[in-house]
């Protein structure tokens, strides 16, 4: 007896190791150091636009995988889903775009330390290096968040895109 729903339990079994790896992350302080590091806090935003990603994912996944259980060739609902995996590839490389935009604003950040500096006075000099590292930390943390992102959604687009190659 074939397995029902097998594309839809495949993209379902890799959210599930995805959230264990989440809640592992949220246990031991990732999150919280996430949210204190940086201030402009795209790399929530990133993360949030991933969960609507893979919500929408699934949904792609199950309407696929019905299809496929039904053994009934619909060319408008394989073309639907198609343009619905399109979408979501773009997603993916929107995240890797908005986690540079963090990075160029961490980068601002970090320069725009040098404007006011008196090398004479430690004060300014040791708001200057608190400015570079909460700047640096920034760009690095939302280019990592949108790297890792996007790969995250790259995974599910490129296992809908093979069912539906595989099918073709």
């Amino acid at each position: 007896m074939p397995i029902k729903h097998k594309i839809f339990l495949r993209w379902w079994l890799f959210i599930s190791i995805l959230s264990a790896a989440l809640a592992y992350g949220f246990n031991t302080g990732a999150f919280h150091t996430l949210w204190d590091i940086d201030f402009t806090k795209i790399s929530f935003l990133i993360i949030g636009l991933l969960a609507l990603s893979s919500i929408f994912c699934g949904r792609i996944a199950w309407r696929l995988s019905s299809y496929l259980n039904q053994k009934n060739y619909d060319i408008n609902l394989v073309k639907d889903i198609e343009r619905d995996v399109d979408a979501s590839w773009f997603v993916s490389d929107l995240f890797f775009t908005i986690g540079m935009v963090g990075t160029v604003i961490g980068f601002i950040v970090m320069l725009s330390g040098f404007d006011s500096i008196d090398f004479s006075n430690p004060d300014t000099t040791r708001q200057m290096i608190s400015s570079l590292g909460s700047g640096m930390s920034t760009a690095l943390y939302t280019t990592l968040t949108g790297l890792v992102c996007s790969v995250l959604l790259k995974i599910q687009c490129f296992m809908l895109s093979y069912e539906i190659e595989k099918e073709k």
